[in-house]
Parts: structure tokens; sequence; C-alpha cells
């Protein structure tokens, strides 16, 4: 391929994902920081009330809490605080299929905000910036995003390419330049510095969507979690003490309700990384273990590639990393149509 030909399919592939790809950059550089940013945007809904040595509510209260103030729905995941200052964070369907979500206290098990995803502002970026608020569709244009970036960041570094010995000066900002060219030029220095970067982050976000766009769909799984009816406080509260037990050092992360007689129960395993997490498996009726798998023995791809994308492998200094790289990647969604649309406007006033 010639350079013309790579300056060509990395215009017009640009100008066909530059939406997407301005909208990844934004959500994705906020969900760095997702849950300071969540107490900053509404401290009354995502900060704890209770003093934070006073103790947790138990899951079975703080899941009877929430689909209260919610009549018509069913807590199907409940998350437990990431801090000593967070809260508690349900996800409940409703009838017809409508999703909730509510906040809670985690000692007191106070309802402290509740309604729709929008109500949450970094939970909407979440699901925005993972799967465009819909299931396989927004998985799959997620994945096509994401294969666009990695061809735009090779595409644009092979435009670029000056050889050996001219990598400085080819990279050089004319101060002195009219500034539709001061323009240009940042647009190609800020592409080719983050393109790495950008290909790192795109290629371990392919890696998270794939599994689950290859995973089949279960037509009857929303229906039929509205329909069971709800366990016994009693057995919720047993079947995760006899999971704690498997793991007794470790932190409670989530836990889900996908059926009537059994939960799904993650507990934090940071020994292997900062995402990872130990999956326990309870029987309700008689709080069994039917499985009980360490991190360290877990093959999905997500429990390694997650912490390399969202920056959490390498601390503080690895998300504010990854920041620049996404607000970066914002300025070249808007930059480059803007050059585009520049360079039209100029093409039509000359044939005038």
């Amino acid at each position: 391929m010639t350079r013309k030909t790579y300056l060509s399919f990395h215009r017009w592939l640009a100008l066909a994902f530059a939406p997407l790809l301005m909208l990844q950059a934004l959500t994705g550089a906020v969900l760095l920081f997702r849950d300071s940013l969540a107490q900053l945007a509404d401290p009354a809904g995502m900060t704890r009330e209770s003093p934070p040595g006073q103790g947790q509510a138990s899951v079975s209260r703080l899941r009877e809490r929430a689909a209260a103030a919610l009549p018509g729905c069913r807590v199907t995941r409940l998350f437990l605080p990431t801090t000593p200052t967070g809260t508690a964070f349900a996800h409940l369907s409703c009838t017809e299929g409508a999703l909730r979500y509510a906040s809670l206290d985690p000692g007191s098990a106070r309802v402290l905000a509740a309604g729709t995803i929008w109500r949450f502002p970094l939970e909407a970026a979440l699901q925005l910036h993972y799967r465009l608020m819909d299931s396989k569709l927004g998985l799959a244009v997620v994945l096509a995003n994401g294969v666009a970036l990695c061809v735009l960041a090779a595409t644009g570094f092979l435009f670029w390419w000056p050889g050996r010995g001219r990598v400085r000066r080819s990279l050089t900002i004319r101060a002195g330049a009219p500034p539709h060219l001061r323009l240009r030029q940042w647009h190609r220095s800020t592409g080719v510095i983050v393109s790495a970067l950008l290909l790192f982050s795109a290629t371990s976000g392919v890696l998270l969507v794939v599994p689950d766009l290859a995973a089949p769909t279960n037509a009857g799984a929303s229906a039929g979690e509205r329909a069971v009816p709800m366990p016994d406080p009693g057995q919720i509260d047993r079947a995760v003490a006899s999971a704690q037990a498997r793991f007794p050092a470790a932190r409670l992360r989530d836990i889900r309700f996908p059926a009537a007689d059994r939960l799904d129960i993650n507990f934090c395993a940071p020994a292997r990384n900062p995402r990872a997490v130990h999956v326990v498996s309870v029987s309700l009726p008689d709080a069994k273990v039917l499985r009980a798998i360490p991190a360290a023995e877990n093959p999905v791809l997500w429990m390694t590639i997650l912490p390399l994308h969202t920056g959490d492998s390498f601390g503080l200094g690895g998300r504010l990393l990854l920041l620049a790289g996404a607000l970066s990647l914002a300025f070249l969604a808007g930059s480059g149509p803007l050059m585009w649309w520049r360079a039209r406007r100029n093409r039509g006033k000359v044939k005038r």
C-alpha cells in the first residue's frame, strides 16, 4: 500500500467512527476514577452515611431494602463497597425487562438513591463504554470500534513514518504556521506519540468484548429471573457464610441471584491482581457449596485483561497514563473531522 492509500483509508475510517471514538474516550476517561467521581457527582447518593467502623448490614437485609425501594423489581446482583466511604449498589430487574438500580448505606441498609441508570451517571458511563446500553448489538458495535481504532493507530503511524534520523523533525509543531496547519501538526504528532497506547487499549478492549459476544444468549433469562420467588433471608445469609468459609480472609465483592435455589458469590483476590475474584456457587436450601474456584485456578480471560485495560495493574501511574491516552483520543476524534470539514469548505470556496 502507498502512503496515499494509508491516508485515504485512515481518513474515511476515522470519519465513520469519530462519534463512537469520542464516546469511548470520554466514558473511558471517567471510568478510570469511577468510585471517586461517583461520590463527587452525587455525594448524597454514593457516600456512606453511617460510620465506617459500624460494620456492615447482612446481605439479606441489603437485598430486602433495595427491593422494597422499587416495588415490582427483583435484585439480581448486589455489589459491596470497595472503599470505606463507598455504598452498596444493587441491580434490579423489573416488569417488562426494565432495569433499575439502587445505592444503599452498607451499615444501616438505608436506600440512598434509586431509579433508572440515568440516576447514576457513572454506571451509565460504564454501560455505554462496554455495550452501548444494549447486549449483543452494543457489544458488536463496540468490538467494531475497537478493531477500527487498531487499524487507525496502525495506518496513521505508517502514513507518518519518515524514516530513521527524521523522527524528531517530523514531529515538530511550527509555532508560526497558520492555525489550520498547526491543528494538522498537533493531530499528527499526538496520534504518533499515543499510537502504541491506543493500540494497547483497543486490543485489550477487544479481548474483553469477544468472549461475551460469543457467549450464547439465554432468551428466557430475564423473564425467568423476574419470576423466581424471593429467597428466605436466613437462607441467603447462611449461604453467604458458607461461601465465606471457603475463603475466610477474602473480602466479599458481589453476589448474584440467578435462581431461586442458588447464589453465585465473588470474593476479591488481590494476590492475583486488583480485579481478580474467587468464585463460589452455593445452594440456598442447604447452604451447600456447589463449586469453589480460587482466582489462581480460574482461566477466564477477563480476569487477566481487565486490570490491564483499566490500568489497575500499574497503580495510579498506569491510570494517569491511560487518562492521557483517552484525552488524546478525544482530541484526535474531534480534530480529524474538523480538518476534513475545513478542507471541504476551502475546496468549495476555490470552485466558486
